[in-house]
């Protein structure tokens, strides 16, 4: 079974790849080499938004990719015909009834 790579190893695997250290990267990202250190050890799932960012831009990497292990330019999956299809039903629907609000239905 392919086990997938946490967030915390992730930020582990780049920073250490990097070069730099735990210290160093909490300086540069605004939070405590305890934070740091809590988020590669598993204790904090996942960093803020603001702070996923600068932990991004620090490493060289893109914030998707930071945050899933998926490459900001990857494919999206291929939805199934059927779900593909209630998507588009939902959507005629709901273009339908925005259609009526703008005739004062």
């Amino acid at each position: 079974m392919l086990r997938v790579e946490s967030f915390g190893e992730r930020l582990r695997r780049l920073r250490v790849a990097r070069g730099v250290s735990c210290a160093q990267l909490a300086h540069r990202v605004g939070v405590t080499e305890g934070a740091i250190r809590q988020m590669e050890s598993g204790q904090t799932k996942m960093a803020s938004f603001v702070i996923g960012l600068r932990l991004a831009k620090e490493l060289g990497t893109g914030a998707w990719y930071l945050a899933n292990g998926v490459p900001d330019d990857a494919e999206p999956p291929a939805a199934p015909d059927a779900i593909a299809l209630r998507v588009r039903a939902l959507e005629d629907r709901i273009s339908l009834l925005v259609g009526e609000r703008g005739r004062g239905s």
